[in-house]
């Protein structure tokens, strides 16, 4: 009997100490923040937490203390008006952050950092990186940015397509304090019609890398390459995947810095726009671009029904999209895909052509298609979820925009499969949800937080008073639910997908509440 005590106390010891080790405060409602408005967290500076807004052509740093209370705000008074700004970003240096922007005068359009300092202020002039003529007026960024893991690194690069089968590449690498390290030209030969480059990254060494590939009418992927430009050269390498006759759906690129290598991962079927089958992985070196380990896995039917929720296993993961790939300190990684649909009536193979035809030479072709500051397009799920810039143009958009249509937007299951550093299967796992939403995708979908040796899945399970749920996967695949954390009042909806992690075991996650938007600061 005493012994039989002892464990009912102990578990019970143990869910109250998980449910007390989750807490969560709320910073008070601004009435400026609508959720018409523009935000990024960009997370920690000495003892503030700082978040970028935009309205109206009105920027401002918040500026929060550890409580979550609203210490200042900082209006950002350097960057020009909408007409000719074209791109707002941020790069979190290891130190401090930096506000980079773009933005045209003339004929030359201009990329720019300014300092940001802990108490939210610019205090200095912005300092040029690039600058690039033009003969025309453009709505669309010029430039794109990627930092490394560990944020030593900050690539800047420019890809000129007015030659649509040589694209000409320049890149300019800065150091943490935004000092330029070098920089170079490439061109890359591509087909006019089927050619596309995709997952730009770069290593905590500089090296820029992304994805070539090619794309039949059809949408299937029947060529691919790894592109790799050591930093500091102007030359650079082609490392060609062995597709073999797969045909792959869209190829994610993964920086794994800590064992040295470039992680790849698509869906594959083997018919031309054939079911999903299963998943493709590869790993190639670092240094000399040497093949650890290309592999397929064949979905089996158990996890198909799990992920699907139905005894019709054939079609399961035509809708599901790689959303992660989550490297583990032991060199296995995990991939994360989710099924995602809407009311339009879109399929997986109908959006391929369009979205990578930005207009002007000088427009960035990549995996979303996206349309400078001026405005958003379409919702596409062929991206990597956070961190997330939150454009607020997707709010209302599928309504005035398409005719007064609503649209619905849904976030299914969460199908989860976990490799060694061999690239061999060695579990997998379905986190069961079904979000929807009306115009928007803001409240839907997921946000992961490593931590330690475990993955921690934040969920908005939205309700009279939503459930911010916690599910935590630890590396061998074991599942933990807690008993998420209710939200403070109706109508309140928390926004997972932009949350961000500012420590290991804490996270800034916005909300949704009525008109407005909300921040609150989560540990885990």
């Amino acid at each position: 009997m005493r012994t039989k005590f002892l464990s009912v106390f102990i578990m019970i010891l143990c869910s109250l100490q998980m449910a007390l080790g989750q807490h969560v405060v709320y910073a008070d409602i601004n009435p400026n923040d609508v959720l018409q408005m523009n935000f990024e967290i960009l997370g920690k500076a000495a003892n503030n937490y700082l978040v970028y807004k935009e309205r109206n052509d009105k920027h401002r740093i918040s500026v929060y203390d550890a409580n979550m209370h609203l210490l200042e705000e900082v209006p950002v008074t350097i960057l020009p008006n909408r007409k000719s700004l074209l791109d707002v970003a941020f790069f979190a240096g290891p130190r401090q952050y930096y506000l980079l922007f773009q933005h045209q005068e003339g004929d030359v359009v201009y990329l720019k950092a300014a300092t940001i300092h802990p108490n939210g202020r610019i205090l200095d002039e912005p300092i040029i990186l690039d600058t690039t003529m033009i003969a025309y007026k453009t709505d669309n960024k010029i430039y794109s940015t990627v930092a490394s893991n560990d944020n030593s690194k900050l690539m800047v690069f420019k890809i000129n397509k007015r030659d649509r089968k040589l694209y000409k590449v320049s890149t300019k690498l800065f150091d943490e304090n935004l000092q330029p390290i070098s920089e170079g030209q490439f061109s890359l030969p591509m087909e006019y019609k089927g050619d596309y480059i995709s997952g730009h990254s770069i290593a905590n060494d500089g090296s820029y890398a992304f994805v070539k590939y090619n794309r039949h009418n059809d949408g299937n992927i029947v060529d691919a390459s790894l592109i790799v430009k050591p930093a500091g050269a102007d030359t650079y390498k082609e490392y060609p995947l062995n597709i073999g006759d797969l045909f792959l759906d869209d190829i994610k690129l993964m920086v794994d810095d800590m064992n040295g290598r470039y992680l790849l991962a698509s869906f594959f079927s083997t018919h031309k726009r054939g079911d999903i089958e299963g998943l493709y992985v590869a790993a190639l070196d670092q240094k000399d671009g040497s093949v650890a380990f290309e592999k397929t896995t064949l979905f089996s039917d158990d996890l198909k029904k799990r992920a699907k929720g139905r005894s019709n296993t054939k079609n399961a993961f035509n809708d599901f999209f790689i959303n992660n790939i989550i490297v583990h300190k032991d060199g296995s990684f995990t991939i994360g895909s989710e099924r995602l649909y809407n009311t339009n009536n879109w399929d997986r193979w109908g959006f391929w052509g369009a979205p990578y035809w930005g207009p002007g030479p000088w427009g960035f072709w990549g995996p979303t298609w996206g349309w400078g500051w001026s405005r958003w397009s379409f919702w596409w799920p062929y991206s990597f979820y956070s961190p997330f810039f939150y454009r607020s143009y997707w709010w209302g958009y599928w309504g005035p925009a398409w005719g007064g249509r609503n649209v619905e937007f849904n976030a299914g299951n969460v199908a989860l499969v976990s490799f060694d550093k061999n690239g061999d299967k060695t579990w997998d796992e379905v986190i069961v949800k079904s979000q929807s939403e009306s115009n928007t995708d803001a409240t839907i979908s997921y946000q992961i937080v490593p931590s330690g040796d475990n993955m921690h899945f934040l969920i908005n399970n939205s309700g009279k008073l939503s459930v911010l749920e916690n599910i935590i996967i630890s590396n061998d695949g074991s599942l933990t639910k807690d008993g998420g954390i209710q939200a403070k009042e109706k109508r309140m909806n928390f926004m997972p997908r932009y949350a961000k992690q500012i420590e290991s075991n804490e996270v800034i996650i916005p909300y949704a509440l009525k008109n407005n938007i909300g921040f609150a600061k989560l540990s885990l």
